[in-house]
C-alpha cells in the first residue's frame, strides 16, 4: 500500500509538470496514472477536472469534479471549480448549490459568497444577492467589486444613501473608478430628487383632485372620478401599470379630464415612457395654461432626460403661476447652476 502511494505521489508530481510546462496530454496520462494508484484519493481527481478543464473539455472536468465530491463530500476546491463550469454553461441554481457546498464547509469562504451574490444578481434575483455581497463585506471590507455591485444595486432599488456610501468607499479603494463614481453618484443625486417631487406632486394632485370633485354631479363625471381615484392609489403604490389603465378608463368616460392626464402622464413618466408623458403633460398646459401642476409634471420629465433649458422653462412658468410651489425656487437655481457649469 505504502508503495502505490509512493508511484501514485511521484505521477501526480510529474503531472503537475507536464501541465505547468503546457504538456497537457501527458499530464492527464500521469493523473490518470495516479488515481490508478490511489483511487479515493479526491486531490487527485480534482486535479484531472482542472487539466480537462483547460483542455476546454467541460463535460469530462464536471464528471471528474463530481468524482471527486463523491468521494469527499467536503472536497471545497472541487465544488468551487464545479460551481465556475457551470455557471458558465448557464446552470445558475446548480452552480450556487455548488458554492452553498462550500460555504457549509468553510463559512468564511469570500469568493464562493461573492460567486453567489454575483449569480443571483446576474439572473435578476438582486434583492436576494444584496446579504451575500453584504457578508462579503463584513469579511472583507476592501472587496472593490462587492462595493462597486452593491452601489449599483441600491441605487437602482432607489436606497440612495447606501448606493452613495458604497460607490464613494470603491473610489476610496481604487481611485481609477473616480470618474465613473462621480457619474453615478451625480445620478444618485438627480433620481433621489425627481422621486422626491414626483412624490411631492402626487400629494398635491390627490389633495386638488378630491377638492374637484366636490360638488360634481353626472353619472359619467362619477364614474370618472372613481377611476382617476383608483389610479390615484396605484400611482401612489407604485403599480404605475394599472394607474395608466385606470386612467384610460377615466379618459375614455370624459376625454378631458384633467386629473386623468396628468395621473396617465405620472404614470407614464415611470413607465419609462417618456415621450407620451410630455404629450399628456402638454396637452393640458395647450388647453389649461393655468395648471401649474401641468407645467411642473412637464419640466420633471425634461430634466428626466437631460433636457435642462426646456425643464428650466417650465419650472419658471410655474413660478409665474404659483410662486409658493414647493422647492420651486430650489429646482430652478439647481437647474440654472447646471446650466452654468456645462
Amino acid at each position: 500500500m505504502a508503495e502505490k502511494n509512493t508511484y501514485a505521489q511521484r505521477f501526480y508530481e510529474a503531472a503537475l509538470e507536464f501541465f505547468e510546462s503546457g504538456q497537457y496530454a501527458k499530464a492527464l496520462d500521469h493523473i490518470q496514472k495516479a488515481i490508478a494508484k490511489a483511487r479515493n484519493n479526491a486531490d487527485f481527481v480534482s486535479t484531472k477536472g482542472v487539466f480537462l478543464h483547460k483542455m476546454n473539455d467541460l463535460v469530462g472536468a464536471i464528471e471528474a469534479y463530481r468524482e471527486a465530491v463523491q468521494i469527499n463530500p467536503r472536497h471545497t476546491f472541487a465544488h468551487f471549480n464545479l460551481g465556475l463550469i457551470l455557471m458558465k454553461m448557464g446552470k445558475v441554481t446548480e452552480a450556487i448549490n455548488e458554492w452553498e457546498a462550500v460555504i457549509r464547509v468553510n463559512p468564511r469562504d469570500v469568493d464562493a459568497i461573492f460567486n453567489i451574490a454575483v449569480a443571483l444578481a446576474q439572473v435578476g434575483r438582486r434583492r436576494e444577492a444584496i446579504p451575500f455581497f453584504e457578508k462579503v463585506l463584513q469579511l472583507k471590507p476592501e472587496h472593490v467589486q462587492a462595493h462597486q455591485n452593491l452601489g449599483i444595486i441600491y441605487r437602482d432599488e432607489n436606497q440612495f444613501a447606501k448606493a452613495k456610501h458604497h460607490l464613494r468607499r470603491l473610489r476610496e479603494l481604487d481611485s481609477t473608478y473616480s470618474e465613473v463614481v462621480s457619474t453615478e453618484i451625480a445620478r444618485c443625486d438627480e433620481q433621489e430628487f425627481l422621486n422626491r417631487m414626483s412624490q411631492d406632486n402626487l400629494g398635491r394632485i390627490a389633495k386638488e383632485f378630491a377638492s374637484s370633485r366636490l360638488g360634481k354631479g353626472g353619472t359619467g363625471s362619477e364614474a370618472a372620478g372613481g377611476l382617476v381615484a383608483d389610479a390615484l392609489m396605484a400611482l401612489l403604490n407604485e403599480d404605475f401599470g394599472e394607474a395608466q389603465r385606470l386612467a384610460d378608463q377615466a379618459l375614455a368616460v370624459v376625454p378631458g379630464d384633467i386629473q386623468a392626464r396628468l395621473v396617465r402622464g405620472q404614470a407614464r413618466y415611470r413607465l419609462g415612457l417618456n415621450n407620451d408623458a410630455i404629450a399628456d403633460f402638454l396637452a393640458v398646459t395647450q388647453e389649461h395654461p393655468d395648471v401649474a401642476e401641468a407645467f411642473f409634471l412637464l419640466g420633471t420629465v425634461f430634466l428626466a432626460i437631460g433636457e435642462l433649458e426646456q425643464a428650466l422653462d417650465n419650472f419658471q412658468r410655474v413660478a409665474r403661476l404659483e410662486p409658493t410651489y414647493p422647492l420651486i425656487e430650489d429646482n430652478i437655481a439647481s437647474i440654472e447652476e447646471k446650466l452654468r457649469n456645462r
